[in-house]
């Protein structure tokens, strides 16, 4: 089977390029696939230079499979034309994207797994990051000092309004906190959800240098969750006994492509991570048997007061690292992406 992977942009500080072209096709090569990437960036740009452009032209038309990135799946008609026969498949579309030249699409959570469902053909391929397969699980020691580690887009950061906010404030009366964050834009102006009289130490996102930035943490939390009724509180007034509806449920919020990757990092890295009540961070839980999981500002305090403890920290981190390690194998989700390309259309 011939898998060429189509790409507008090869960013390796881009994780949708990263992890689903550079080192999903990397992964296949290593199960005896013909695997390869393709910069379309002659044809994108109408290049002059006739050997570039005739060589992407060519492995096109030669392919079984194409996999277009994120950065062109929107050119997939100019694709087709070129080879009409291979099967197609795209990466991390937008929900409501709707081409029904589409044969398979590769999504990184059961959320956006749901989201998708125009799609008869859509296959769960976890972010793993192969750059940190091999990193040193860090050793926790005691100390009145916490490095809590956020990574990832920055917007998300909001999402710590109001109770990670809250909890961090009232945890730093006990302990010396710094919050870190990693992102494609240390630069940005943190306002909402920043706790207020905490250090706050900003980081790019860069491959050679994340490991180590991650490794000098101790906690890890990514918010995906926004609560609404913090928001809206009139919406606590919608309650009707007969539909179960009461002013104490959760009212929640997040994107439909919400998905681990964040937290799978730190997991590599022997971080301990607070989860929030999305759908994929409990499959993830379910997976290592321990529940380290808030959503309001008592139970991020509790939570962050329990991993205070050194020792709680090391045998919370060996078990998430011991179940990332077993059920994300990047080759055993190939093998079963190859499997799966294979039987569509049967």
């Amino acid at each position: 089977m011939k898998i060429r992977f189509i790409t507008g942009n090869p960013d390796d500080n881009m994780g949708s390029y990263r992890i689903w072209v550079r080192d999903l096709s990397r992964t296949l090569l290593e199960i005896n696939e013909d695997s390869k990437i393709v910069d379309i960036n002659p044809i994108l740009t109408n290049s002059t230079d006739e050997n570039s452009h005739n060589l992407v032209i060519e492995e096109i038309k030669s392919a079984d499979v194409l996999i277009l990135g994120k950065s062109c799946y929107n050119i997939l008609s100019e694709v087709k034309k070129i080879n009409e026969t291979a099967v197609i498949g795209v990466i991390n579309i937008n929900s409501d994207y709707v081409d029904d030249n589409i044969d398979f699409v590769i999504v990184g959570s059961w959320e956006e797994h749901c989201s998708l469902s125009y799609y008869e053909n859509v296959f769960f391929y976890p972010l793993i990051e192969r750059s940190f397969e091999n990193s040193k699980t860090k050793n926790h020691l005691p100390s009145k000092k916490i490095r809590v580690c956020y990574h990832g887009h920055y917007p998300h950061l909001s999402k710590f309004d109001p109770h990670v906010k809250e909890a961090l404030e009232e945890i730093s009366k006990f302990f010396e906190v710094t919050m870190v964050t990693i992102t494609g834009h240390p630069e940005f102006e943190w306002e909402i959800g920043r706790p207020d009289g905490i250090e706050v130490e900003n980081h790019r996102y860069d491959i050679n240098t994340i490991s180590d930035i991650i490794s000098s943490c101790d906690i890890g939390i990514v918010p995906n969750v926004s609560d609404m009724s913090h928001y809206f509180p009139q919406l606590k007034n919608i309650k009707d006994v007969d539909r179960g509806w009461n002013d104490t449920d959760f009212i929640l919020r997040f994107k439909n492509k919400t998905n681990g990757g964040r937290a799978y990092v730190l997991y590599q890295h022997g971080i301990p991570v607070i989860h929030d009540l999305s759908p994929n961070s409990f499959d993830f839980m379910a997976k290592s048997g321990e529940y380290t999981f808030a959503h309001d500002k008592l139970s991020y305090i509790r939570a962050l007061k329990s991993l205070s403890c050194h020792e709680n920290r090391n045998r919370i981190a060996l078990a998430n690292k011991e179940a990332f390690d077993k059920n994300f194998n990047p080759h055993e989700h190939a093998k079963k992406l190859k499997a799966f390309i294979t039987n569509i259309g049967k």
